[in-house]
């Protein structure tokens, strides 16, 4: 059987098997292609699927006849040909992601996975660059520093590469060696670091005192991200804080129950938290699930470009019932729900099932939500009062002055 016959069939499965998860009531006109009706689809729209896979094969034969590089590989074709199929449809949110990758972001919204304990960031020039070692994490034990760039993983140069293309070499099974190439500030030569793998446990929520104020920052909204807030916000009633400080920047989201959960510690219960509106069942209504643990303290909300989804349906509910204030800059704006449907090979199709609004209606969309206070980060240690978010949060849960470029958004 030829290639072209084989990814023939195999495609005519695939396509059908996929949209049968969309359309499991619709029915199939038994020739591979799907229906939204239980017609069968006309003799001309069977013509026009049929003569734009010739022109698929058209294109297929040229690349692999003529490419000077010679014939691609055949599976990362059709993987190509699979993420273009779920770009076409428009929607930034709606992607294809190969089973690697796939794999690493289940791992962040679990809290663990197996590497070298050090989150890393891809500067304006493309070099990558130790943001932190973990503490306690190998990456810190062989004396990795926060801001070395990393010239190379394993002999292979970072530059030019995608940050997750990086990562996925970086992690591996623990007990197992990654060796770094580091170039470190006021040092004439490379470092090389050979650091052995092992669990790292990230947690999503970090808390601590700072000036009478209790500080929580999450990380991302994973499987125990409510419970181990409800945890750190129990141990701040008994320690008699003064407010709230929670901080939400360069939180990119996760689950949206994990969403309504957190939400839940901050109003009412039975309160409306989020409007949902989806392609077949109209408005959906989402409420607290529980009582708050603090509900008479006063709470700011620390927020940036990096919050997005979940951060912002939390950012939202304190917002729009005056439960608190914001501060800092205007979040990402994504005001969608995303499901993930996991393929036979354990890649994913995100999918955008539904757009979410905040309680007062407000669609987010390329718009975020703007802060009470405005005001750009200068650097500091997060966390501590070196950090002028910090500063500025302590000043409005004070009722005194908060930042430079004040800003009235509310």
């Amino acid at each position: 059987m030829t290639v072209r016959l084989i990814l023939t069939v195999v495609a005519g499965v695939a396509i059908a098997g996929t949209f049968f998860a969309g359309y499991a009531a619709a029915g199939f006109n038994g020739k591979g292609l799907p229906s939204v009706s239980n017609q069968e689809p006309s003799p001309e729209l069977l013509d026009e699927v049929s003569a734009e896979f010739d022109i698929f094969w058209e294109a297929w034969d040229r690349l692999q006849e003529t490419y000077y590089e010679g014939p691609r590989d055949v599976v990362e074709l059709v993987r190509g040909a699979t993420r273009g199929l779920v770009a076409s449809i428009g929607d930034p949110h709606t992607v294809y992601v190969d089973a690697d990758l796939a794999r690493l972001d289940r791992e962040r919204l679990e809290g663990s996975f197996d590497g070298i304990g050090a989150t890393v960031e891809l500067d304006d020039n493309g070099h990558l660059r130790i943001v932190r070692p973990l503490p306690g994490s190998p990456a810190e034990s062989v004396g990795i520093q926060a801001g070395d760039g990393v010239i190379s993983v394993d002999g292979l140069a970072t530059r030019g590469r995608d940050l997750a293309d990086i990562i996925k070499q970086v992690r591996g099974p623990r007990g197992t060696e990654v060796v770094l190439t580091i170039q470190r500030a006021g040092e004439p030569e490379p470092l090389t670091f050979t650091v052995v793998r092992d669990e790292i446990v990230v947690p999503s929520v970090v808390s601590n005192v700072v000036d009478g104020y209790g500080y929580v920052r999450l990380t991302t909204f994973g499987s125990h991200t409510a419970d181990d807030l409800r945890t750190v916000l129990q141990d701040f009633r008994e320690a008699g804080v003064l407010g709230i400080i929670l901080d939400l920047r360069n939180n990119p989201g996760g689950f949206l129950e994990s969403a309504i959960d957190v939400s839940s510690e901050f109003v009412p219960r039975n309160t409306i938290l989020v409007r949902e509106n989806t392609r077949d069942e109209g408005e959906r209504i989402f409420r607290s699930s529980r009582s708050p643990t603090i509900p008479d303290l006063p709470i700011a909300v620390l927020i940036n470009g990096g919050s997005a989804s979940a951060s912002e349906i939390v950012a939202g509910v304190i917002r729009d019932y005056d439960r608190g204030v914001l501060v800092g800059e205007t979040t990402f704006g994504k005001g969608s729900v995303q499901i993930p449907y996991s393929l036979s090979d354990k890649s994913v199709v995100r999918v955008t099932v539904a757009i979410w609004l905040t309680p007062n209606g407000q669609h987010l969309d390329g718009e975020g939500i703007a802060p009470n206070f405005d005001l750009a980060f200068n650097g500091g240690e997060l966390g501590t009062l070196d950090d002028n978010y910090i500063r500025a949060a302590i000043g409005v849960l004070e009722g005194g002055p908060c930042c430079e470029n004040y800003v009235d958004a509310a």
